[in-house]
C-alpha cells in the first residue's frame, strides 16, 4: 500500500471519528502559552513551559495514537485516549528522553570532532600558501558539517516510527526502537515518500514563522520603515537572536505587535488542532499498512 493510500485512509479515520480533533485541541491548548509568550519575546518563561509540556505531551500523544489506531477499524472515544495514555505514558516519555539524550550526545561528539578538525586543518593551512590553504579549509569544514548533519538525519530517519510501534505493536521502549529500524529497512523507498509528504504537512505549521522572517528581512508589512525611528525611540526597531526584528513601544513591551502576534498564535493554534490528528493518523496508517504480519 502506498503513501497516498495511507494518507487517504487517514482522512477516513478523522471523518469517522471527529472526536480526535478534541484531542488535537487539548494538545494545542497545552502548547498555546509557550507559543504566545515566545511571540511576545518574553525570556525564560517559554523555555520553562516547554520543559513542563515535555512531561505532559507523551500522555496526550499516546492516547491520540491509540485512538487513531482503533479508529481504523471501529469508532473510538475518550475511553481509549485515557486507557492508552495511561498505559503507554512511561514508555513514550522514556523514548523521548532517549531521543533527547541521543541529540545531546551527538551534539557533544560533533563539537569535539569539529574542534579537532579545525586544529588539524589549521596546521595544514600554516604549511601551505594562504589562498589554497584557506580554500581547502573551507571546503573540508563544510563537507564535515554536512556529513555530521547527514548522519544525524539518517539516525532520525530510522527511529521516526518508535512511537507508533510502541502503541500499535504494544511493545516497550527498546522494542519500539528496534521495530522502527526494522520497519524502515523493509520500506526504504516508501518511507522516503512518507517523509516528503510529512515534511509538506509540517511546513503548514511553521509557515507563519517563515513568512515573518522573510517580511523582517525584506522590511515588508509591519517591519517596513522601522529603521526611521532613532535608537531607543518609541517604535524603534530591535533585533533578537533570531534575527527577526521587533518593535519597542512607549510601554517598553517588545514583540511583533498585537495584530501580528494574535494572527500567528491563532494560526498556530488552529493548525495544531487539525494537523496533529492528521499527522498522527497518517503515521499510524502508514506504519500499520507496511509493517510485517510477524516480526523476526
Amino acid at each position: 500500500m502506498g503513501v497516498v493510500q495511507s494518507l487517504t485512509e487517514s482522512f477516513g479515520v478523522l471523518k469517522r471519528n471527529p472526536v480526535v480533533f478534541g484531542v488535537g485541541a487539548l494538545y494545542a491548548v497545552i502548547l498555546l502559552p509557550q507559543t504566545a509568550l515566545s511571540m511576545m519575546s518574553i525570556p525564560l518563561i517559554p523555555q520553562l513551559l516547554q520543559a513542563v509540556t515535555f512531561f505532559i505531551t507523551p500522555f496526550v500523544l499516546a492516547g491520540l495514537l491509540g485512538m487513531v489506531y482503533e479508529g481504523r477499524v471501529r469508532s473510538t472515544g475518550i475511553g481509549t485516549f485515557v486507557k492508552i495514555g495511561k498505559s503507554k505514558y512511561l514508555s513514550l516519555l522514556s523514548a523521548n528522553l532517549i531521543q533527547v539524550a541521543l541529540t545531546v550526545i551527538f551534539g557533544i561528539v560533533s563539537f569535539f570532532v569539529l574542534i579537532a578538525l579545525i586544529f588539524v586543518l589549521g596546521i595544514g593551512v600554516s604549511t601551505t600558501s594562504p589562498e589554497s590553504g584557506l580554500a581547502a579549509f573551507g571546503v573540508t569544514f563544510v563537507v564535515a558539517v554536512g556529513g555530521l548533519l547527514l548522519v544525524f538525519l539518517l539516525v532520525q530517519f530510522f527511529l521516526q516510527f518508535y512511537a507508533p510501534a510502541i502503541v500499535v505493536d504494544n511493545v516497550g521502549v527498546m522494542g519500539g526502537y528496534r521495530r522502527s529500524v526494522g520497519f524502515v529497512k523493509r520500506n526504504i523507498v516508501q518511507t522516503l515518500g512518507f517523509g516528503l509528504v510529512n515534511l509538506l504537512l509540517s511546513l503548514l505549521l511553521i509557515s507563519p514563522g517563515i513568512l515573518l522572517a522573510v517580511a523582517a528581512f525584506l522590511g515588508l508589512g509591519p517591519f517596513g520603515g522601522a529603521s526611521a525611528a532613532g535608537p531607543g525611540a518609541p517604535g524603534a526597531s530591535t533585533a533578537g537572536a533570531s534575527g527577526i526584528s521587533s518593535t519597542t513601544g512607549t510601554t517598553g513591551e517588545t514583540g511583533f505587535g498585537p495584530m501580528v502576534t494574535g494572527g500567528v498564535v491563532a494560526y498556530s493554534f488552529l493548525t495544531t488542532v487539525i494537523m496533529t490528528p492528521l499527522r498522527t493518523a497518517f503515521s499510524v496508517s502508514f506504519y500499520d499498512n507496511h509493517r510485517p504480519s510477524h516480526w523476526d
